[in-house]
């Protein structure tokens, strides 16, 4: 069941120029080449070629892109982007998927809360609105919960990559095994409605798969550049027979019926309406 939902969502990036490193990286990475004249990307930015060359620069230091003769590249084997560059990117469609999943909360909850840029904003949004429980492997929604004096969290300890900023690992996954949230909302690079979500690696697809078990309701959080995505990623977590989507409102409605189709019992599209409450909501005293 597909409902749409507002969101008064206004965060905007860091700087202009933040932004414009993000949107130069996303440009990379479409297309057949991925690649692009300097030229060309000043043109398309409605910017100077020196300032192009001063972005890519930027970028080349931090190994995100490779610069070619007149132009550059996304680094070979290195598609992904870093956490400062996902805070910058799709940023009001994340910014609208938190606040519906924070209006999904109950005091009371135990919150099972993936890694990642989307998630690092439900935690902001949670806002110690709530007396909650939340459970996370990701370290910037650790700092931002710190403040947040009516909820506890509990850490899942581990294996740290810090490219993203993600705790996995064994000790993670038996800590988890142990916890049975009231909802959990779970990050995707990708949504495949034959293989599941995607990882970047095997610990973390393994920590998601357990994620998508140990919660009454499971919503993945993925913005609608995601349900399109053909990258051919190595790791999978295959999807339980139900479950939820909480994406923005430009996913199309072919995406939102073959999602249906492999079992999303609920799709919440963020953007226009609210709806009064997609749980079954608790009994207020």
């Amino acid at each position: 069941m597909a409902i749409t939902v507002r969101s008064n969502a206004t965060a905007e990036p860091r700087t202009k120029g933040d932004r414009r490193r993000a949107r130069l990286v996303e440009m990379l990475g479409e297309g057949t080449d991925k690649r692009a004249s300097v030229n060309e990307l000043a043109e398309a930015l409605d910017v100077s070629v020196v300032t192009i060359r001063r972005d890519l620069a930027l970028l080349e230091k931090e190994e995100v892109i490779s610069r070619t003769y007149g132009g550059a590249s996304l680094a070979p084997g290195r598609r992904e982007m870093t956490m400062a560059q996902r805070e910058v990117s799709n940023v009001v469609e994340k910014e609208a998927i938190a606040q519906v999943a924070v209006s999904l909360l109950h005091d009371g909850d135990l919150v099972i809360l993936d890694a990642g840029s989307t998630a690092e904003r439900i935690a902001a949004a949670i806002d110690n609105r709530f007396e909650l429980t939340v459970v996370t492997n990701g370290l910037r929604c650790i700092n931002r919960l710190v403040g947040q004096e009516r909820v506890r969290v509990l850490v899942l300890g581990g294996n740290l990559r810090g490219f993203n900023e993600t705790i996995c690992g064994g000790d993670a996954e038996m800590t988890l095994s142990h916890i049975y949230g009231n909802i959990a909302f779970v990050g995707a690079e990708a949504v495949n409605t034959e293989r599941g979500i995607a990882s970047r690696t095997y610990d973390q697809s393994r920590l998601k798969s357990m994620m998508l078990r140990q919660a009454a309701q499971v919503y993945v959080i993925a913005d609608s550049s995601k349900l399109d995505d053909t990258n051919d990623y190595p790791y999978w977590s295959p999807l339980p027979h139900e479950w939820g989507l909480i994406t923005d409102a430009n996913a199309s409605s072919e995406q939102i019926d073959a999602l249906e189709e492999c079992g999303a019992t609920t799709i919440l599209l963020a953007g226009e309406q609210i709806p009064k409450d997609s749980r079954n909501p608790k009994e207020q005293p």
